[in-house]
Order: structure tokens, then C-alpha cells, then sequence
């Protein structure tokens, strides 16, 4: 199936790497380029757009965060994948909020985006690992050092002996994803690997 994409950018080449990097694509289709928030909503209600290439920071008009809420009331089924220079956790913790169903560094690579593309429009999330713990804890308002509930489910995933493909087949995200929460986990739970963090998951009763 080919998916139809929108792509809403302010820098004419960003959009212009965006749309080249389209054409290469086989199952990818340019549904249209816009370079503000308004334009943005407005053609996910005239046209069909299976995900939207969304920056955050648009010149014009309204800003992504809001146009990827206006999206996401609008057209439900239409995916947003927010693509950012920024990594502030708030601004991106906004998008999330927002409804959007990805975030992705511009820094990432063509096949980084493609993949992200088709996991979006699957219905898995896609979270960068740059700003991913950032994210979470001002969304869940949490302290940074506190697991997520997302990360508490993984870490039973790994109590139970299931490998990287099997957690995230069993929570609906890609397996980068799943990369990306174990990533974060080490680190809060000052491990090395998911041996060592099941085990203090354990003793810390975490897990059952």
C-alpha cells in the first residue's frame, strides 16, 4: 500500500531533501507541501494523508503543537510524525501531548525517517532516544530518576524472559523503541544491561 504524505516545513530545503528522499521511495507518496500551520490542517481536510511530516517551529500561522492537535481532532486516522531541530524536552513534550504519534531529530538518517514513516502509519510509536527521557518525565511530571509506566511494562517484559521483538510486538512499538526505553532504563537504574536490571528490578520490587 502506498502512503500518502503531507509534509508541513518553513525551510525550502528541508522540504526539498524531504520530498527528494520521497521519490526514492516506492510505497512513499508526496501528498503536498506546506510550509505553515493552517495550510497544514486545512489540506488533511481536503486531502487524504496517511502521515504528516510535521516541524514544530512554523513561521506562519499556528505552530506545529497546535496544528497536530487541530490534525488529530480533525482526520483521527491521519498519523503525525513531528521532525525537530529542538530537543527540548518541553516543546517536544507539547507535541506529544498534542497527539502527535512520533518525533524524530532532523539529524536522524533518510532510512531512520522512512522506517519512522511506515512505523507510525502501523500504529507503533516512534520516540527519538535524544530526548525521550526528557519527554516522559515532563509529560508524566514525574522525577527524572522514576521509571515511566512504560518502562516498569518493559521491564516485566524482560522478567519474563521475552527478547527485544517480543516486547515489542507485545506493547505495539518498534523494536528501536523498545531499544530506546532499555536505554533509559539502564540508566535510571544505574545497570549495565537487562540482566542486571531485572535483577534490581527485583530487588527493588519492581517487577513480580
Amino acid at each position: 500500500m502506498t502512503l500518502k504524505i503531507l509534509i508541513a516545513e518553513d525551510h525550502t530545503l528541508v522540504s526539498q531533501g524531504l520530498e527528494a528522499m520521497l521519490s526514492m521511495t516506492d510505497d512513499l507518496e508526496l501528498a503536498a507541501i506546506v510550509d505553515n500551520g493552517d495550510a497544514a490542517v486545512a489540506t488533511v481536510q481536503e486531502k487524504s494523508v496517511d502521515v504528516v511530516l510535521m516541524d514544530v517551529n512554523l513561521g506562519a500561522g499556528i505552530n506545529g503543537v497546535e496544528a497536530t492537535k487541530q490534525i488529530k481532532k480533525a482526520a483521527p486516522d491521519t498519523k503525525v510524525l513531528v521532525l525537530t531541530m529542538f530537543t527540548d524536552p518541553g516543546t517536544v513534550a507539547e507535541a506529544v501531548k498534542a497527539g502527535a504519534d512520533g518525533y524524530l531529530s532532523k539529524g536522524s538518517s533518510r532510512q531512520s525517517v522512512i522506517q519512522a514513516i511506515h512505523d507510525v502509519a502501523e500504529g507503533r510509536a516512534v520516540l527519538d532516544p535524544n530526548v525521550t527521557e526528557g519527554v516522559f518525565g515532563r509529560i508524566g511530571g514525574r522525577d527524572q530518576h522514576a521509571l515511566t509506566d512504560r518502562e516498569l511494562t518493559v521491564l516485566q517484559e524482560l522478567a519474563d524472559g521475552n527478547a527485544t521483538r517480543g516486547v515489542a510486538e507485545h506493547i505495539h512499538v518498534s523494536e528501536e523503541t523498545v531499544k530506546t526505553y532499555l536505554k533509559n532504563i539502564y540508566k535510571k537504574l544505574d545497570v549495565r544491561d537487562r540482566t542486571e536490571a531485572v535483577a534490581e528490578a527485583f530487588r527493588r520490587g519492581l517487577v513480580h
